[in-house]
């Protein structure tokens, strides 16, 4: 009886540990993710995320510049000796009457993505949030552009190896804009329920990057 209750024991206390190793949440990839530095180049979007709340664990850290042309701050950059280096533009840099001097976003992001090679680091190009057409002097033409430039990067990272991380597709309704409960009135900035929207996509695609 008693090499029965221990046989039955045993079985059991495999059980678990085969279900415990197979349900574990770590992947390789965000074990090595964990010793990555990384550090994102934006504006007023990133610098409100709450990285720490968000990503906890993570060397997650920001480079502000407020401004479309991000090239400027490459010293900044480059002085935290990042593994991996995110750069989005910003809605607030897109004309509201349309017009906005694409070409230069793209040039300013091809920099950017030979910058971060030069030193080592892996760039990683995000698509801009939509706007909230109406909201905040939000306009149709603005997100025209807004669309056409993520189209761009989009096509950019394919040709050329370079992890796209898609923050417009992950927060975009059906009509293409952002959903007027994920800001507070602007049109444009995230609030808290934005910020939850957003941050499911930056681990899975920073893993792909590495």
């Amino acid at each position: 009886m008693r090499r029965v209750f221990l046989i039955t024991a045993l079985c059991c206390f495999s059980g678990i540990l085969f279900w415990s190793c197979s349900h574990d949440s770590t992947s390789p990839n965000s074990t090595a993710l964990r010793d990555q530095r990384v550090v994102f180049v934006g504006a007023s979007i990133t610098e409100a995320w709450d990285f720490n709340s968000y990503f906890p664990g993570y060397d997650f850290r920001k480079v502000i510049y407020f401004d479309w042309d991000k090239t400027q701050v490459w010293s900044q950059v480059a002085a935290q000796n990042p593994d991996i280096v995110v750069v989005k533009e910003c809605g607030a840099y897109f004309y509201a009457d349309g017009g906005t001097p694409l070409g230069e976003y793209e040039n300013c992001m091809v920099q950017m993505v030979a910058n971060a090679r030069s030193i080592g680091a892996v760039p990683v190009l995000a698509t801009t949030l939509p706007i909230d057409v109406g909201a905040g002097g939000c306009t149709q033409a603005q997100l025209n552009d807004i669309i056409t430039f993520d189209n761009w990067v989009r096509n950019y990272c394919s040709s050329n190896n370079i992890t796209c991380m898609d923050y417009y597709e992950q927060i975009a309704d059906g009509e293409g804009q952002l959903p007027s409960g994920y800001h507070d009135g602007d049109g444009l900035h995230p609030n808290t329920a934005g910020y939850d929207a957003l941050s499911p996509i930056v681990i899975p695609t920073l893993e792909d990057a590495i």
